[in-house]
């Protein structure tokens, strides 16, 4: 008797629990539904304060496979060049490699610094001073075609004086008063440079530190991952967290060196062509090959806009450069550097971006591929494990031409109903008739 009621209890004390649990999580879903404004300005404020944190987090992941391999040839070296045995080793090689790993970063960024920051004011200066000629060359142009091709010039007339009256409102009743602001938002651009100096310097010294005790962060979360979630769910959770690292990895680090040959290659053909502002068109071309898909389209409109203002022959070639530097990439290039690194299809690429970047903007766009390679990877378990445990089939092929499964979970295939030759339906009605 006291086995069943045992039993009894443990059973409705289950179901209790789960009533209680899956009740509070629906009344948080509608708080969280109802107090949606209050919640996004919480979370956005307590973003804004863990901000040096994230960005410690984001330049530890990028730095952390140049520290990695510091570190391991630095403790090779002291081991059987030094015949060093005890805890020196692995405080030297840690030091050591922190120390590489750093200047490397820094003397790449300040190598970008010296030679594209005087070649790009060099250019924004061209295209202010030669903004004026460059008008006048287009008008003459304009003026050049709607004389040889008189019955454009009626409707070329009305469009530009609509685009002259927009520019002339929008001047007068949004670009004059914003001047009176004009010291304010001065202000809020120093304050925010100051603020995002403050978190990368910050940044970089969370990064450090994260570097120098990663070992041990990843043994606590292990241990704290086994001990709430079990061994079985904490193997699942640690498979994909693999995964996760891989695929995000892979993706942002093989698309940065991607991204980079791109402008590299930009440069110098652009040069080659003689195209005008080569040093911007180049770093807007690789800045841009970052965002998967999109990312050409987002930085070749600007710059053929910057290029027609110079030339239209110019910019002609410049969209034909730009169709066939993709093609390179997209087909040669990026396939060698990124490999199957994500096995995200065509689709799922442009709903990733679409979906992450319609979330969380630029940086949606950037690590849209990977994270939803994640949440396929996560969802493919679940869906593996659930058809492993109904004993059905977990080939798609399977299910190419299924009808149903009988009783023993077999598959049986659909079949089409033959249409009636007409000669046995002529045949059917004159028996009805008889």
């Amino acid at each position: 008797m006291d086995k069943k009621r045992r039993e009894f209890l443990k059973q409705y004390t289950g179901w209790g629990v789960t009533v209680v649990v899956v009740s509070a999580l629906v009344l948080l879903i509608f708080f969280c539904i109802y107090r949606a404004a209050a919640l996004k300005e919480l979370i956005g404020g307590l973003i804004g304060i863990l901000m040096p944190v994230i960005y410690g987090l984001v330049i530890a992941y990028l730095l952390s496979p140049i520290y990695n391999y510091l570190r391991k040839n630095v403790l090779r070296l002291l081991r059987e060049r030094l015949r060093w045995t005890d805890h020196r080793v692995e405080v030297t090689a840690t030091a050591v490699a922190m120390f590489l790993t750093f200047a490397i970063m820094f003397a790449i960024l300040a190598g970008l610094l010296v030679l594209l920051i005087p070649r790009l004011i060099d250019s924004i200066t061209g295209i202010i001073a030669t903004f004026p000629t460059t008008v006048n060359t287009m008008s003459m142009y304009m003026q050049q075609i709607f004389g040889n091709h008189s019955q454009l010039e009626g409707p070329a007339i009305a469009l530009y004086q609509q685009i002259y009256d927009y520019l002339q409102n929008w001047v007068q009743n949004d670009v004059i008063p914003q001047f009176q602001h004009m010291f304010s938002y001065f202000t809020d651009i120093v304050r925010n440079t100051v603020l995002l100096l403050k978190n990368l310097v910050i940044g970089i010294v969370v990064a450090v530190y994260i570097l120098a005790n990663k070992t041990k962060f990843a043994s606590v979360a292990k241990k704290t991952v086994y001990a709430v979630f079990g061994v079985k769910v904490g193997n699942v959770i640690m498979e994909n967290i693999r995964f996760a690292d891989s695929a995000f990895g892979g993706f942002l680090g093989g698309k940065i060196v991607d991204s980079a040959i791109i402008g590299l290659i930009s440069g110098v053909c652009l040069s080659i062509m003689n195209m005008p502002y080569v040093p911007i068109l180049a770093v807007v071309i690789g800045l841009t090959n970052i965002i998967p898909f999109f990312g050409p389209f987002i930085g070749a409109v600007p710059c053929a806009v910057l290029i027609l203002l110079v030339s239209p022959i110019k910019m002609l070639y410049f969209i034909i450069f730009i169709i066939v530097l993709q093609q390179f990439d997209g087909n040669i290039l990026g396939p060698k550097i990124l490999g199957k690194t994500t096995g995200v299809s065509s689709f799922g690429v442009l709903f990733s971006i679409l979906l992450f970047g319609g979330l969380f903007g630029f940086v949606g766009m950037i690590i849209g591929v990977p994270l939803f390679a994640v949440i396929r990877h996560i969802l493919s378990y679940f869906m593996r494990d659930s058809l492993v445990r109904k004993n059905l089939p977990l080939d798609a092929e399977s299910y190419e031409n299924l009808d149903h499964f009988d009783a023993d979970n077999q598959p049986v295939p659909f079949i089409e109903e033959e249409e009636p030759a007409s000669g046995a339906v002529e045949e059917e009605h004159s028996g009805t008739e008889e």
